[in-house]
C-alpha cells in the first residue's frame, strides 16, 4: 500500500496494488484513515468489530474441526429484521450441528438477538421459539401472510422451518401446515410475488442428495490440488430446486408445490445462492441462481411463467466460457444506468464474477476491467452485497471470504482457511478499488466466513454489516463514519399479502444522478438484508425526487425529500 505522507487526506491519492493500479478518492478522505495518526479526538473510524461489546457472541457449530464432510462447510445464514416492530433491527443467526444429535440437551441451536438500542442485544432465541436445532443452512425474513409481523424461514439439511411471528415476542413453527417443510438439503430461499396475485410465493434452492448417517463415521476422501479433502459436490447427486405458490388467505396462507407448472422444472443443479429481481425491467420478478460446480441460472419471468435464459444473457459462465462455483449473489446498479447488475462469488483459484447489465436481456462480464476479479483469485467468496458504505451516492461492494478446507493451511497453495473480508469502493467510471486495509480494524479480522447481512443496526444513517463465521462468533461491523455524508432510508409498506412490498423498487434522483434499490427477501449467501432501503446523498441535504415502483407496477413520486432521516411510504396513501 502506497500513500501520500500527509495526513491531510483530502489531497492524497490511494493505490491498492492487490486489486488494481487505479487511484481513488476513497472514504479515507472523509474518515481520516491515515497510518501516520489522526487528529486528536477522532478515535472512531471505519468498520469496528463490536460483536463482543454488543453481546452478540454465539459460537457457531459446524461438525468437526477437520471438516470431513461437505455438510460441515456450507452453513452460514444471518438475517436482519425488526421482529418486534420497535423500529430497530434484530439479528438472527443460523447454526449448524455437531454429532451429538438434536435430542441432546446440549445440542447447538440457532438464535435471535433482540436489539434494545444503544448497543444492547439480548439472546432470546429459546424464549421466542426460534432456537432451531439441526443442520441449519440459511434464512430469510418476510411477512408471508401480510399480518404486519415479519416471519422467519430457515432452510436446513433436514426439514425447513417457517416460524410464524405471533406478535408479543413469540413465534411458532408452521412449516408443515404451510407445506414448505421440505426435508432435503435446502440452501437459498427467495420469496416474491412471482405470479402477480398479491401474495408471496417461494423459490427454494436445493443442493445435494446426501445421507449423513451412512457416511459420518467413515468419510471417503477426495483430492484437491493433491490434498485429501471431503468429497463433493462433483460426483454427488444434485437435488432439484422447488417452487411453491402461495394460495393466499382463503387457503390459510398455505403453499402448493408448482415447480413444473410455471416452467421451473429443469435439470438438477448444486443450488446455493438465489436472488429475485427485475433483471429485464418489465416490472415482474425474475430469478438468478448461483450453482456450485456448474452453470448459473437466470430464470426470466413472463407473466408468471419462467424460461431459462442464463446462457443467452451471458450470466451462466465466466467470460472465457467456464463453469464456476457460484456461492453468493449481489444485485445492484453499480454504474447508475437504471438496470440491475449481478455479482457472483466463487471458489478459490478462480475469480469472483461481475456481470454488467447492458439492457435488452444481455450482460457483460466486467470482472477484470472493473478491478474486482484479480484480487479475488486467492480468496473463496461467500456472502456479498452492494451497499453505499460511505454515503457518497454510489454502490460499493463487500465480499465475505473463507476456505472450506482447513487442510490448505499446511500446504503452499497461496491461500488460507481463515481469510480477511474485502471492501471495494466504487470510484466511478466503471471501476472499483479494494480499500479493505484502510477501512478500519473490523476488516482485518480473519475467519472462515459465510453469510452476510447489511443494515443500519444503530439507526445512525450508515450501513453496518454482520458476517457469519465458521466455528466462531459473528463479526459485527459497526460503520463509524459513513454518516459524515447525508443519507436517506426508505421503508415501503405495501398492501394485502405483501405488506413489506417485496419486489418494490425505489429510485432516488440527486443532481441528475440516479440510485436504485429493490426490496428483496433472500439476499447474498443464504441471508437477509434489512428491507428498508438505504441511500447515500453525499453533501446534499435533500433528494430532488424519490420514485417508488410498487410490486404491482404502479408508481408514486415524491419531490424535494429531506435527508438524514428514515421515512415510511405507504402504497396509495394520499
Amino acid at each position: 500500500m502506497y500513500r501520500h505522507s500527509s495526513c491531510k487526506l483530502q489531497n492524497s491519492l490511494i493505490f491498492d496494488v492487490r486489486s488494481a493500479t487505479v487511484p481513488s478518492w476513497t472514504w479515507a478522505s472523509v474518515l481520516c484513515f491515515c497510518l501516520c495518526g489522526c487528529e486528536a479526538g477522532q478515535d472512531r473510524h471505519g468498520f469496528m468489530d463490536v460483536g463482543s461489546q454488543w453481546g452478540i457472541v454465539m459460537t457457531t457449530s459446524t461438525g468437526t474441526a477437520e471438516k470431513r464432510f461437505i455438510l460441515e462447510s456450507t452453513t452460514g445464514g444471518v438475517a436482519l429484521f425488526d421482529y418486534d416492530n420497535d423500529g430497530d433491527l434484530d439479528i438472527y443467526l443460523v447454526n449448524g450441528m455437531d454429532y451429538k444429535g438434536p435430542e441432546d440437551a446440549a445440542a447447538p441451536h440457532s438464535t435471535l438477538y433482540r436489539n434494545d438500542g444503544d448497543g444492547d442485544f439480548l439472546d432470546i432465541g429459546v424464549e421466542a421459539g426460534v432456537a432451531h436445532v439441526g443442520w441449519g443452512m440459511g434464512c430469510t425474513a418476510v411477512d408471508y401472510n401480510g399480518d404486519g409481523w415479519v416471519d422467519l424461514y430457515v432452510t436446513a439439511y433436514g426439514p425447513n422451518a417457517l416460524y410464524k411471528n405471533e406478535g408479543a415476542g413469540r413465534f411458532s413453527n408452521v412449516a408443515s401446515q404451510a407445506g414448505i417443510d421440505h426435508e432435503g438439503w435446502s440452501t437459498g430461499a427467495a420469496f416474491g410475488d412471482f405470479d402477480g396475485d398479491g401474495d408471496l410465493d417461494l423459490y427454494l434452492a436445493n443442493y445435494i442428495q446426501f445421507e449423513l448417517l451412512q457416511t459420518r463415521y467413515d468419510p471417503i476422501l477426495c483430492a484437491w490440488y493433491g490434498i485429501e479433502v471431503f468429497c463433493g459436490p462433483r460426483g454427488l447427486t444434485p437435488e432439484k430446486d422447488l417452487y411453491f405458490r402461495n394460495e393466499g388467505e382463503a387457503a390459510g396462507w398455505a403453499f402448493s408445490e408448482a415447480t413444473a407448472s410455471v416452467g421451473l422444472d429443469g435439470p438438477a443443479h448444486y443450488g446455493l445462492g438465489v436472488v429475485a429481481g427485475d433483471w429485464d425491467g418489465d416490472a415482474d420478478l425474475d430469478l438468478y441462481v448461483a450453482n456450485d460446480a456448474g452453470a448459473n441460472l437466470l430464470w426470466r419471468n413472463d407473466a408468471g411463467h419462467f424460461s431459462q435464459v442464463g446462457t443467452a444473457a451471458s450470466v451462466a459462465l465466466s467470460q472465457d466460457g467456464r463453469e464456476q462455483s457460484g456461492m453468493g449473489i449481489a444485485a445492484g446498479d453499480y454504474d447508475g444506468n437504471g438496470t440491475w447488475d449481478l455479482f457472483v462469488t466463487n471458489f478459490s483459484h478462480d475469480n469472483n464474477t461481475l456481470y454488467r447489465n447492458e439492457g435488452e436481456g444481455h450482460f457483460l462480464d466486467t470482472s477484470f476491467i472493473t478491478g474486482v476479479g484479480q484480487s479475488s483469485l486467492a480468496m473463496l467468496g461467500w456472502g456479498t452485497g452492494f451497499f453505499d458504505y460511505d454515503n457518497d451516492g454510489d454502490d460499493d461492494l463487500f465480499v465475505a471470504n473463507g476456505h472450506v478446507y482447513p487442510q490448505v493451511d499446511v500446504h503452499d497453495l497461496g491461500t488460507t482457511y481463515k481469510q480477511e473480508n474485502q471492501l471495494y469502493e466504487n470510484v466511478g467510471d466503471g471501476a472499483f478499488v479494494e480499500v479493505s486495509r484502510q477501512a478500519g480494524p473490523g476488516l482485518q479480522v480473519q475467519e472462515s466466513s459465510r453469510g452476510t447481512a447489511f443494515g443500519d443496526l444503530d439507526n445512525d444513517g450508515d450501513v453496518d454489516v454482520v458476517v457469519w463465521n465458521m466455528d466462531a462468533p459473528p463479526t459485527v461491523l459497526r460503520n463509524d463514519g459513513g454518516n459524515a455524508n447525508h443519507w436517506l432510508i426508505v421503508e415501503l409498506v405495501g398492501k394485502g399479502g405483501n405488506r413489506q412490498a417485496v419486489g418494490g423498487q425505489v429510485s432516488v434522483y440527486l443532481q441528475g444522478k440516479r440510485q436504485m434499490r429493490q426490496v428483496r427477501s433472500g439476499t447474498g449467501y443464504l441471508s437477509q438484508d434489512d428491507t428498508r432501503l438505504h441511500f447515500g446523498l453525499g453533501g446534499m441535504e435533500r433528494a430532488d425526487s424519490l420514485v417508488v415502483r410498487w410490486p404491482d407496477g404502479r408508481r408514486e413520486v415524491l419531490k424535494d425529500v429531506a435527508g438524514d432521516r428514515i421515512i415510511t411510504v405507504e402504497q396509495g396513501r394520499e
